[in-house]
């Protein structure tokens, strides 16, 4: 589950405002110390780069155009827009199916960044059953790989959960 209290930080907020033709990343932190990222993109934008593609010959000549990571199309960029997007995906439950885990907050992150003041959530950890589908996940992955991959990468498990171990 993913909680309703969220920090969104928009890549060049401040010249993009009511944009659209634009695509920005968007960051999602939670109090539970993680970030996500997604890509917005104006539906004009959309239609400007497959115009790109046609006129210069790229991709079959703008027969198709691949994300780099999840994408979310939008009408306009606004940083409103981008808050209410997120807010109805989070209640809706879409919201991991069209944002990339991004990692875990660092101290430099907390620096560089404005959190509200007791934003984190020390005691908040990442949703279960999301590290649980990507564990499946990786055993599926592990059953079609080579013994040498499958060892070095629980071997690097083992010595991750040993090293936690001996700190925690």
């Amino acid at each position: 589950m993913i909680a309703n209290k969220r920090h969104i930080r928009i890549g060049a907020e401040e010249w993009m405002e009511g944009l659209e033709d634009a695509q920005v990343d968007v960051v999602v932190t939670f109090p539970n110390s993680t970030k996500w990222i997604s890509n917005f993109y104006t539906i004009k934008c959309i239609e400007s780069m497959r115009k790109d593609y046609l006129m210069n010959g790229h991709c079959l000549k703008g027969a198709y155009w691949c994300a780099s990571s999840p994408i979310i199309i939008v009408d306009r960029i606004s940083r409103d827009r981008i808050e209410q997007v997120i807010d109805e995906l989070i209640e809706t439950g879409g919201f991991r199916d069209l944002f990339d885990y991004f990692g875990a907050v660092q101290e430099e992150d907390i620096i560089r960044h404005e959190y509200p003041e007791n934003f984190f959530d020390q005691s908040s950890k990442l949703d279960p059953s999301y590290v649980t589908s990507h564990a499946s996940q990786l055993a599926q992955m592990l059953d079609q790989s080579s013994e040498e991959v499958r060892e070095t990468v629980l071997k690097g498990i083992l010595g991750y959960l040993k090293e936690a171990k001996d700190f925690g």
